[in-house]
């Protein structure tokens, strides 16, 4: 599969004006240190399923989680540009979502 650049997404209005609903609907905080009972201040939204290889899932509500900078670089291997094993926790948590959008696009 081919991954897409995230360069002109990531200036666009409809991005911005997504990440700022995310973040209040997350209240802006980190939701992964909230699963461990911290509270955090969310600077970054989270793409579970990862905008370069999945370009139309980049503005989708499921898609979207409200992260702290430090939980968003647990998410991804920097290195390889793959999921982590966090980064596939969540993705497994949004399976059947993922599942329900794969079938509904054939």
């Amino acid at each position: 599969m081919s991954r897409v650049g995230n360069k002109s997404f990531y200036g666009n209005k409809k991005w911005t004006d997504k990440r700022a609903k995310i973040l209040k609907r997350d209240g802006y905080e980190c939701q992964n240190c909230r699963r461990y009972y911290r509270s955090k201040q969310a600077k970054v939204v989270h793409h579970i399923y990862f905008y370069e290889d999945y370009a139309e899932l980049g503005l989708v509500n499921w898609n979207l989680v409200s992260l702290c900078n430090e939980c968003h670089n647990k998410m991804h291997n920097r290195v390889t540009d793959e999921a982590t094993k966090l980064g596939k926790e969540y993705q497994d948590k949004r399976k059947v979502e993922f599942n329900n959008y794969i079938k509904n696009k054939k």
